[in-house]
């Protein structure tokens, strides 16, 4: 896969229109189902996606749940958890746990690899909506606030228009 540069936008930064939008690598990861889960670009839906440590893992829900009641299924909304800091021994156990613990389906990233184009930030939600074309639109960083929430399905609408 071809590789790109990390995208650079501060916590609830909107990028500068003039400039080019950050563009998501395309990747495969597997959730804790074992299930193989692609992104591809271009693709059909907006992406609302989320990374978390298990700190931040707190925090996604209310995001998550302002999102699903709004848009349903004319987004996608995904997950990925950063698992990179668990040794390779463990992997089959965590899995075993998180698997009993979280329903939905969640990529796991054991490398960090995908996770890492991201930039997120340690400890907190980290919420991004991506274009159908793989462009990086907005960051979100933190707990969720009524604010935030309003910014965040702006961004959305906004990017369900651009066709």
């Amino acid at each position: 896969m071809k590789k790109a540069s990390p995208p650079t936008l501060a916590s609830g930064a909107a990028p500068e229109t003039s400039e080019p939008r950050p563009r998501v690598r395309d990747f495969e990861l597997f959730d804790q189902h074992t299930r193989k889960r692609t992104y591809h670009f271009p693709k059909p839906k907006v992406t609302v996606l989320t990374i978390a440590d298990q700190n931040g893992s707190t925090q996604i829900a209310p995001w998550i749940e302002c999102v699903h009641d709004r848009y349903g299924d004319c987004i996608d909304i995904d997950g990925i958890a950063d698992v990179s800091m668990i040794p390779r021994m463990f992997h089959g156990m965590f899995r075993q746990l998180f698997r009993k613990q979280v329903a939905y389906s969640v990529m796991l990233d054991w490398s960090g690899d995908v996770v890492k184009q991201f930039s997120p930030e340690k400890g907190v939600a980290n919420i991004y909506v991506i274009d159908r074309k793989g462009r990086l639109l907005k960051k979100f960083a933190g707990a969720a606030n009524e604010a935030t929430v309003r910014e965040l399905h702006s961004e959305v609408a906004r990017a369900m228009a651009d066709v």
